[in-house]
């Protein structure tokens, strides 16, 4: 005769099972995305910029301020502002520390599509707006098969 088996479940077993079952899937998915992802790089590298030196202009009352970026093919280098004149210190002095903070960030971020904290926003936003032109004239063009 067969009679109604009876299974007794600990809630303690319960959660380690689910626990592992949890990090399996996790871990199937991670290695899935590395393993679909991996199959593109066999390629070549691919170059997020044309090395060099980029510069934009910022027009102050009719005087030229430039910011210039340099970037490897993969790397923002540096950012710094070039040709500041004595007039350009002695009427806009915030641009030059505001300019050394951008800098910081874009080089921490490795982008200029950022939300820099900061208490000039209108000083950082014209600094910034030149940068992300310069780094656009650095980008290398899209490789796109169709």
């Amino acid at each position: 005769m067969s009679g109604a088996k009876i299974f007794v479940l600990h809630k303690k077993d319960l959660i380690r099972i689910g626990a592992i079952a949890l990090g399996a899937i996790v871990l199937l998915i991670v290695a899935l995305v590395l393993l679909l992802s991996g199959g593109d790089r066999d390629v070549g590298p691919e170059s997020r910029f044309i090395p060099g030196t980029y510069s934009s202009t910022i027009l102050l009352y009719g005087e030229p301020l430039h910011v210039r970026v340099t970037v490897s093919e993969n790397e923002i280098l540096s950012v710094f502002l070039s040709d500041m004149s004595e007039t350009h210190r002695v009427f806009y002095p915030l641009f030059e520390p505001r300019m050394e903070d951008l800098a910081v960030e874009v080089l921490r971020y490795q982008s200029a599509f950022i939300s820099p904290q900061t208490d000039y926003p209108v000083t950082t936003g014209i600094l910034q707006h030149a940068v992300i032109s310069a780094l656009e004239m650095a980008s290398a063009p899209c490789c796109c098969d169709s």
